[in-house]
């Protein structure tokens, strides 16, 4: 009699499931109710898998996205009609939000939130399978400052948010309790964190507009930032000393003048 009443209830329940998906038949609606409840994948291999590239270009005040795309078709006359995971369309995302279906090579975008975006497109069959590549979505995704400002006011900003890592309400009280057990504030992955993903976020964004010197020295920076947070995530974790941690956070910090003087020699003896 249990087992009779739990197959009831497991069909009523599929039921109910399929009804709600059938019934978004607006594709934005179905699109949406499908990532939020169902996320499903296709997984595609052999030869000539499918790719996507995306880039922001500004026409006026307004923004066009362009993705460009290998291996794979844009087919709005298609929908629902086949799960081919070469056939279908791009799913757009902004700051993790679902924002629509893209079904060309270009689509404007009139207004963005304020502060850094990130901008996704997913490959999606035409049955909204993701498409995948050895278990990994196939898609990519770009970050995108607005308002826009230029590389030296980027520095700028860049420069004030690493304050803030320290200086914030937060950061003084991160800091107050890092010396009371005889440690400075760059002793801490919490902080080198922050000082990261400040650096990161802002000028990663500028680096077409570095020279060659200063892409080195931006990406020897980061580079020591993620070496030095996983050393005193160690340190923390009490799998390191203090002593071995200092060592080795020294030598971190140190190889950024290395990298670059290296850089300098070589560029010298290429007549750069």
């Amino acid at each position: 009699m249990i087992l009779h009443k739990t197959k009831i209830y497991i069909t009523a329940i599929l039921m109910l499931f399929c009804n709600s998906v059938f019934s978004h038949e607006d594709a934005e609606s179905r699109i949406a109710f499908w990532k939020e409840y169902y996320n499903p994948k296709i997984e595609v291999s052999g030869n000539n898998i499918p790719s996507i590239s995306i880039e922001l270009i500004k026409i006026g005040p307004f923004y066009q996205l362009k993705s460009n795309v290998s291996n794979f078709t844009f087919t709005p006359s298609e929908d629902r009609k086949n799960n081919n995971p070469k056939f279908g369309y791009g799913k757009l995302f902004i700051n993790g939000k679902y924002v629509s279906r893209i079904y060309s090579p270009y689509v404007f975008i009139r207004q963005f939130p304020e502060g850094n975006n990130e901008i996704k497109v997913i490959l999606s069959s035409n049955m909204d399978h993701d498409i995948s590549y050895q278990d990994e979505l196939i898609s990519d995704e770009i970050f995108f400052q607005f308002p826009e400002y230029n590389f030296a006011e980027a520095r700028a900003q860049e420069h004030a948010k690493s304050t803030q890592c320290e200086f914030s309400e937060q950061g003084k009280l991160d800091r107050a309790k890092l010396q009371k057990i005889g440690l400075t504030v760059s002793e801490s992955s919490k902080y080198l964190q922050c000082r990261y993903d400040s650096r990161n976020s802002i000028l990663s964004n500028f680096k077409k507009q570095m020279t060659r010197l200063q892409r080195v020295h931006h990406d020897a920076i980061l580079n020591s930032l993620l070496s030095r947070i996983s050393v005193w995530k160690k340190y923390e974790n009490k799998e390191i000393s203090l002593a071995k941690a200092r060592e080795l956070d020294t030598f971190y910090e140190d190889k950024i003048h290395q990298t670059v003087e290296e850089h300098v020699k070589k560029s010298k003896k290429k007549g750069y």
